[in-house]
């Protein structure tokens, strides 16, 4: 039997993990000014999407998940970024996730 898995700390981070993060530093940068939007991947979308709905589940909240925003943030898909938030200021931000 395998033992647990430990996390090791140099290991990117989920995408729903890497999302908070980047936009609680993009907060701290911009005055709590929100982010213009996030634009993921079609994987990383769908990856948001199954770690909130496996958060949901474990809260007994059986509503669907907005997949328009995320903390307040919109989201969009696209085949060829390799994952951003947009900054109030228009600079991009790059999404360190798994």
């Amino acid at each position: 039997m395998a033992g647990p898995q430990v996390r090791n700390n140099t290991q990117m981070p989920n995408i729903y993990d890497a999302l908070v993060q980047v936009i609680a530093d993009h907060w701290k940068a911009h005055d709590s000014q929100y982010p213009k939007k996030i634009i993921l991947t079609p994987a990383q979308f769908d990856s948001l999407g199954e770690y909130r709905r496996i958060g949901r589940l474990a809260l007994n909240d059986d509503k669907a998940v907005d997949g328009t925003k995320f903390l307040g943030v919109p989201l969009e898909q696209d085949p060829g970024t390799p994952g951003l938030l947009i900054a109030t200021d228009g600079s991009e931000i790059a999404i360190a996730a798994q």
